[in-house]
Order: structure tokens, then C-alpha cells, then sequence
């Protein structure tokens, strides 16, 4: 269950909009929220700061100016939804993701966050969300889940607190892929949200490209995801299992959360089977690109890896 959530932020419209879902599922969990910034030099802003002596007065003054929108927007979302809120400037360079990841990672440790919430389109020091990027730094090497939520732009004036109806969980037959359950199902308790899995048996084949006739690898998919549709059932969750046989992964993902209007994609990075390119820069990473919905992203662990 989650007690601790980190949420990136860069003093732009669009890296708050992922805070309405991060603050939903903070309220329901009776969790902490962290609201983070890595501290900017002033000279990065000024190419012509680079002729002139540095000024620490200047960079302090901009490191209070950070703190200080930090600690507002804390205490306005507390003030709204009566959550624990604290806010931290860290220190690090905004120019390079890796360095940015490093200390957002850093005070995940120090604040034993369980999740991570970030937008995947921002402007300033976490605007490169794409290939390479702070989210792409993260998602390889971050310990908890990331919940990636797809800002618009402009930035909406008013974004209610969203509501999770419908988890649309990915699997592959292994037991890697299926570390990714813990964390949704976590999610679909607290929002009393039911659950869909899916599994694509991947096809090489054009004719067999979602034939009705039955496989063997369908039957066995089949078989496998009613398995563990039991075991949710178990917990009290409603859950719905299906498999498709296609040869484009990300277009049949895509197609069925459009299809169950589902509100958050789940999947591990790490998977064998029909989705054995769930690693970052793939499946995992065209689905963030192009999936309307939030998307859940957990790097399973185990000596498997």
C-alpha cells in the first residue's frame, strides 16, 4: 500500500498536472506527499552568465525563490484536501537528466516514497520526458513504481481530481511481468477500480493476425490469465481477462484501452514471452508516448534479472 508519494516539480503549468491524481490517491491513502525541485543555477537561464563571475547571492536568492513555490504549493493542497504535504529543493544541475534523476531518486530514499508521480510533458528542467530523459533515467533505475501522467498543452485552469474506474494490467505469462500487479491492484483498492488483463500473443504470421481459430499459444495464454484473474478475484477486485493474437503489440494495447476506456495502462519494463520488449525505449516506451491515459511503469526485481 502506498504511504509515501514524490512528485517531480519544475515551477511550470505542466509538471503540476500531474499533482490532481497524485493528490486522489495521497487522500485515499492517507499517505505523505513530497513535492520536489532540483535547484537551477541562475547562469544555466543567461548565456551571457557565463562571462561574468558567478554570483552566490543570486544563486540563493534563486534557490529561495524555488523553495518558496515548493512550500506554497504545499500548503495549497493542504489546505484544499487536508494532506500531509512536505516540499525540498535538492541540489544538482538542471541541464542533465541524469543528474536530475540522481536527486530525485536520492530523496525517494531518504523519504521512503512508494511512488513516484510525474507529467510526461513539461516545460523547464523536466521537459525532456522523452528518450534519454529524466523519466527515461528514472524508469531504469528507480527501485518503486512510476505513475507517468500525459499533460496537455496549453495547461488546462481546472483539472478535477481524477478517478480510476479501470486498470488495464499487462502481462506476458511470466513472472516478472506479473510484479506489476502489486502496485495496480494497490491502485484499484483505493479506487475501487476494476481490473482488465491483457495479453498479446505476439503473431509474425499476417493470416494469423487475430484469427478467431484457437492456437495453442492462445489456449495456454488463455488458461494463464484465468489463473490469475482468480487470484484478484480473491482480493475482492473485479477483473476481466483477455488475449489477443496480433503482430503490432502497442496498436492492440492501445486499441483495447480505447476500447474498455481504461484509465491507467500497467506494465512492468521487464518481461519474457509476447511482450519480451517491455524495456524502456519500446513498447513501454511507445506507450507512454501515445497512450491518452496515465501509465503505471514498475522495474520488477529478482536474480531473474
Amino acid at each position: 500500500m502506498y504511504r509515501s508519494l514524490l512528485v517531480p516539480l519544475d515551477r511550470s503549468p505542466f509538471a503540476e498536472q500531474a499533482l490532481p491524481l497524485a493528490l486522489s490517491i495521497t487522500r485515499r491513502a492517507n499517505a505523505r506527499l513530497d513535492l520536489v525541485e532540483v535547484h537551477g543555477l541562475y547562469a544555466l537561464e543567461n548565456l551571457a552568465a557565463g562571462w561574468v563571475p558567478f554570483e552566490p547571492e543570486r544563486d540563493a536568492e534563486r534557490k529561495q525563490q524555488e523553495q518558496l513555490y515548493l512550500d506554497a504549493t504545499a500548503k495549497w493542497l493542504t489546505s484544499m484536501s487536508l494532506v500531509s504535504a512536505t516540499a525540498g529543493v535538492f541540489s544538482g544541475s538542471a541541464v542533465l537528466a541524469a543528474t536530475v534523476a540522481d536527486g530525485i531518486l536520492e530523496r525517494a530514499r531518504a523519504g521512503q516514497a512508494d511512488l513516484i508521480v510525474m507529467a510526461t510533458h513539461a516545460r523547464g528542467t523536466l521537459s525532456r520526458f522523452g528518450k534519454g530523459s529524466v523519466a527515461d533515467e528514472l524508469i531504469r533505475r528507480a527501485r518503486v513504481p512510476i505513475l507517468l501522467v500525459r499533460a496537455s498543452e496549453p495547461a488546462p485552469e481546472i483539472i478535477p481530481e481524477p478517478v480510476l474506474d479501470n486498470i488495464l494490467i499487462l502481462l506476458d505469462g511470466s513472472a516478472l511481468a506479473e510484479q506489476v500487479l502489486e502496485p495496480a491492484l494497490d491502485l484499484a483498492h483505493l479506487m475501487e477500480a476494476r481490473c482488465s488483463l491483457l495479453q498479446v500473443v505476439e503473431s509474425r504470421s499476417a493470416r494469423a493476425d487475430r484469427l478467431p481459430g484457437e492456437s495453442p499459444e492462445k489456449a495456454q495464454a488463455e488458461a494463464y490469465l484465468g489463473h490469475i484473474a482468480a487470484r484478484v478475484r480473491e482480493q475482492g477486485v473485479q477483473v476481466r481477462a483477455r488475449v489477443v493474437v496480433a503482430r503490432h503489440v502497442v496498436e492492440v494495447i492501445l486499441e483495447e484501452a480505447a476500447a474498455q476506456a481504461s484509465d491507467l495502462i500497467a506494465l512492468a519494463t521487464h518481461g519474457r514471452g509476447g511482450l519480451q520488449r517491455l524495456l524502456w525505449g519500446s513498447v513501454a516506451d511507445k506507450l507512454v508516448r501515445a497512450a491518452a491515459s496515465p501509465v503505471l511503469v514498475y522495474r520488477p526485481t529478482g536474480k531473474e534479472l
